[in-house]
């Protein structure tokens, strides 16, 4: 059985992974490079003011959980540092392959499948992930991985490589924009297929010209998740 059938089979809910939050919907912010979230700060740099935003979301749907992103392109990454050069010009790894859940610093994260831990490392840099794990799962002879990024340090002490996790348990932690990679607190959640024999980071965007490659080795989250996860594209929050 491959992995896209087993995980319709064996979906779980996200209350799952956030069992100490309550919610009765989920809304997904329009943070991609056309909305209007982030108003005049595209690349998310002044967190006082994104966090007013945020803040005002929450005012107008205190029920809802705010999650959003798969294959959002995002004006976080028009940087130098997400940049190559082209034949046609620039492009910029700016598809955002995973699922961001908007909750609090210190919120406590909980794997929705058995696993072994693979990856529990600090990419301390600028916009990057912060404190990073990533999960390996067994589905007959073959294998996936769930990706945990902006968490906590502590995580990473709860989380060593190698240890054995089972559904249910608590891996870690949300991380605050002074240890998560100078974000508002959120996790970053991924599904892949393929690790590439990474050890330390995973990419959590591609570049457009490359999309359907990453699709692939990152599938939808909604494939794992009872609750279905709206897309932003016609959201003007």
């Amino acid at each position: 059985m491959g992995f896209r059938e087993w995980a319709i089979q064996n979906q779980v809910s996200i209350r799952k992974m956030f069992p100490t939050l309550s919610f009765t919907e989920i809304i997904a912010p329009n943070m991609s490079a056309s909305g209007k979230f982030f108003e005049d700060d595209p690349q998310h740099e002044d967190l006082e003011k994104a966090a007013h935003r945020l803040k005002d979301l929450e005012h107008l749907h205190p029920d809802a959980l705010f999650a959003n992103g798969y294959l959002e392109q995002r004006s976080f990454y028009n940087t130098k540092a997400y940049e190559r050069q082209t034949p046609e010009g620039i492009e910029y790894r700016n598809i955002h392959l995973g699922t961001d859940f908007w909750v609090p610093a210190q919120t406590p994260i909980y794997t929705p499948y058995d696993g072994r831990v693979v990856i529990s490392h600090d990419n301390n840099f600028h916009k990057d992930y912060g404190p990073t794990l990533i999960l390996e799962h067994r589905v007959g002879q073959n294998r996936f991985y769930t990706l945990y990024g902006h968490l906590s340090r502590a995580s990473l002490e709860l989380s060593r490589v190698n240890k054995i996790i089972l559904q249910g348990d608590r891996i870690g932690f949300i991380g605050d924009a002074s240890e998560n990679g100078n974000w508002l607190p959120h996790l970053h959640f991924q599904l892949i297929t393929e690790l590439l024999n990474e050890t330390e980071n995973y990419n959590g965007v591609a570049f457009p010209s490359e999309i359907e490659l990453w699709k692939e080795r990152c599938p939808d989250p909604n494939l794992i998740f009872q609750e279905f996860l709206p897309s932003a594209e016609n959201n003007s929050e």
